[in-house]
């Protein structure tokens, strides 16, 4: 399941391939250009945070998300992105920064400042599966899965979501990864619907470890902007035994590509700072 915030990635080779080649991509090279697209060297987006309940009661919440890349040891890319909650007064300072390594056998490093115990703390490799401020994406969904620790296989070669043409794929952890990949995500299983246009995941489906649920993703308002392929809008639905518990939305209401934003920013003192 690739990242939902606009935040990392490179060119994807692939995503250029005509059309005789990339009827011969393998579950896994897709996978990869998914993972690798081009979404900007940098990017500054406004969003806003929508909670469903059961009861379809909802809870709005404001941020403010800061993404660069960085180069890394192995001449591709590191990236890093800063989350700032602006808004409901209650959370308003709330900050996640994310490292995301481009070395697959090193662990992203977290924090999360929370203005209320006013300290800094890092979210341990064990914790990434745990809800996204009380969302229905977890810190895996936001960070993304290492590509490396899966199997791919298509369950469907052609199928069509919204008018568009996808890939079926079914990422299964292998097994001198399971251990690792089910502690960080949470689930035992994933689909993904991948655009053969845009190398967008249009839906998904995550089966949780725990509690018989299911988890469905779906991307709407799909949009080209700075020839970036953009999803301005992804809802999370969660079902136990098939009946929905609750429900988020994460809707983009602007987005900046290619900007220039200082290196110093990326840093735990500047989460501490927040948006004073």
């Amino acid at each position: 399941m690739s990242k939902f915030f606009p935040s990392a990635g490179l060119v994807g080779l692939f995503l250029f391939c005509p059309s005789g080649i990339a009827a011969e991509l393998t579950p896994h090279d897709i996978m990869y250009a998914v993972d690798q697209r081009y979404d900007g060297d940098s990017s500054i987006s406004e969003m806003t945070m929508v909670l469903i309940d059961r009861r379809d009661r909802q809870r709005r919440r404001d941020l403010r998300i800061y993404s660069k890349d960085f180069p890394s040891a192995s001449g591709d890319e590191d990236t890093r992105a800063l989350s700032l909650f602006e808004s409901p007064a209650d959370i308003r300072g709330t900050a996640y920064l994310n490292f995301d390594w481009d070395d697959s056998e090193r662990d992203d490093d977290s924090w999360l400042y929370l203005p209320s115990l006013q300290r800094v703390k890092r979210i341990a490799s064990s914790d990434t599966s745990d809800s996204f401020m009380g969302s229905d994406f977890t810190y895996a969904d936001i960070n993304g899965i290492e590509i490396e620790w899966y199997d791919f296989s298509f369950i469907n070669e052609s199928e069509l979501v919204d008018g568009v043409e996808c890939w079926l794929i079914e990422a299964i952890p292998k097994t001198e990864f399971k251990d690792k990949a089910e502690e960080a995500t949470g689930y035992s299983k994933m689909q993904s619907w991948i655009s053969k246009e845009s190398y967008l995941q249009m839906r998904g489906q995550a089966w949780e470890l725990r509690g018989n649920r299911i988890k469905y993703f779906t991307s709407s308002e799909i949009e080209l902007i700075d020839d970036v392929w953009t999803i301005k809008s992804l809802q999370a639905i969660t079902t136990r035994n098939g009946r929905q518990e609750h429900a988020s939305i994460l809707q983009l209401n602007s987005v900046e590509y290619n900007v220039e934003i200082e290196d110093e920013l990326f840093s735990t003192e500047n989460m501490q700072r927040g948006l004073d």
